[in-house]
């Protein structure tokens, strides 16, 4: 009887693993929505104002870079569902593919593309530097003197004060570096421009201003892909070329920005001369 009854459980597990085999065709189909539609699966750091952040419910996502991504896969025929990690686990969440794409206000730089690719840009920046309106931090010179200084862990800020010799202070988030300046905990920021404007013009306004870091070059920021994805890169680089030809993609940056698209790189590999 036993014996009967365990032949039975093994025939049961035979035929239920061919049966998942024979659906899934031997390989993982890609997450499918309840429209249909093929799944992005896209990793942001939803804390970077304006652009990714948490509606004020908490519960969506918004942003230029938000809707960059939403026009992206509308013209690729697919949707999206977003994943809101850190920013430093971006690049390890696309190495061990739990995700398609990141859209978290990256830089492309050359020291990433050897982990990543990049899609074509969709945004130029630099960096800058945010203080308090009476702050004695003028230039960034001033900010070379062992007072602690804002970043955010893994961006380009963080790296451009560690090759200044500045001792930081070091953030997940970029809404904890404006937090960390409101409270006094830092005399000093750097952050994207973008980002920097942003929040001097509204919620810092009157008690926070811009200074500009002169020999911080152009950069762009851009969507990533793991190393083994090329067809995914080619198709989101598609897409970006046929909504800047629409002209979709301008329409969001003067959204966001009150200023047009400017021109750039038509591929990452051009932008960072690679």
């Amino acid at each position: 009887m036993k014996l009967w009854k365990k032949g039975i459980l093994i025939t049961s597990a035979l035929l239920l693993a061919a049966g998942m085999m024979a659906g899934c065709g031997g390989e993982k189909q890609a997450a499918s929505s309840a429209s249909g539609k093929n799944v992005l699966k896209v990793a942001t750091n939803a804390t970077y104002v304006p652009f990714e952040f948490k509606t004020k419910d908490g519960k969506d996502y918004t942003g230029y870079e938000i809707d960059v991504v939403r026009a992206v896969a509308k013209e690729m025929g697919r949707d999206v569902e977003f994943r809101n990690i850190a920013f430093d686990g971006l690049i390890p969440s696309l190495q061990s593919k739990e995700v398609d794409m990141s859209a978290s206000g990256m830089t492309a730089t050359k020291e990433r593309a050897e982990k990543i690719l990049f899609a074509a840009p969709f945004y130029e920046t630099k960096l800058a530097v945010v203080t308090k309106a009476d702050s004695d931090i003028h230039s960034v010179d001033d900010m070379n003197k062992g007072q602690e200084i804002a970043v955010q862990v893994g961006t380009t800020a963080a790296y451009y004060a560690q090759d200044k010799g500045m001792k930081t202070r070091n953030f997940d988030h970029s809404s904890d570096i404006i937090m960390e300046l409101k409270a006094g905990g830092a005399v000093a920021g750097i952050l994207d421009k973008p980002a920097a404007d942003y929040f001097v013009a509204t919620d810092g306004k009157g008690a926070f201003r811009v200074v500009d870091v002169p020999d911080s070059k152009v950069q762009y920021f851009a969507f990533g892909f793991n190393k083994d994805n090329k067809q995914l890169q080619q198709e989101v680089n598609k897409a970006i070329a046929n909504l800047k030809q629409k002209g979709t993609l301008n329409e969001l940056h003067e959204k966001w920005f009150k200023t047009p698209l400017p021109d750039m790189p038509a591929t990452a590999e051009e932008a960072l001369g690679i």
